[in-house]
């Protein structure tokens, strides 16, 4: 595993990291606004979502905290670590909405829009869900774009603009 302070500036394609015991790893690229304003680029899958034996919200959430290496142009500027039980209310809120649509058999219907910061993504493929005649598309749990900004604007990434 490459030492942290040595990634900066490295290609993200160069770099190996191993996954960690104690917090999630994430690489993460970044593009900036005209003003230079940071925003994500991709949403950070957590785990495949099983209709029929669904991940408990401490399994999901094993780790309380992440680290992010943030990448621009395949060079990594930032490393971020973030404690994600400063989130966990509005997380398990949101696992509980997915769940519930799950148990009801309306996982079809379930859209990113339902929720905060966690999200169930949708997939391609289609798939049978519990309790209900319908197929629903397969969804892996996400960190969603909404709630990596909110780590990136607490990073103190501002517009720098002058006039």
């Amino acid at each position: 595993m490459d030492s942290f302070e040595q990634l900066i500036g490295k290609n993200v394609n160069d770099i190996c990291l191993d996954e960690s015991n104690n917090f999630f790893l994430a690489l993460l690229e970044y593009d900036t606004k005209h003003c230079g304003k940071r925003f994500p680029s991709s949403k950070f899958k957590l785990a495949d979502i099983d209709y029929f034996n669904l991940i408990s919200f401490s399994e999901l959430f094993r780790y309380d905290s992440i680290l992010i290496v943030w990448y621009h142009d395949d060079i990594v500027t930032d490393l971020e670590f973030y404690y994600l039980s400063n989130d966990f209310d509005i997380l398990f809120n949101d696992y509980y909405l997915i769940k519930k649509a799950i148990d009801c058999g309306e996982a079809h219907k379930l859209t990113e829009g339902d929720t905060n910061y966690l999200g169930a993504s949708r997939l391609n493929e289609k798939v049978t869900q519990p309790n209900s005649d319908r197929m629903a598309n397969k969804r892996e749990f996400v960190l969603k774009k909404k709630y990596l900004q909110k780590i990136i604007d607490e990073m103190n990434f501002k517009c720098n603009v002058s006039f």
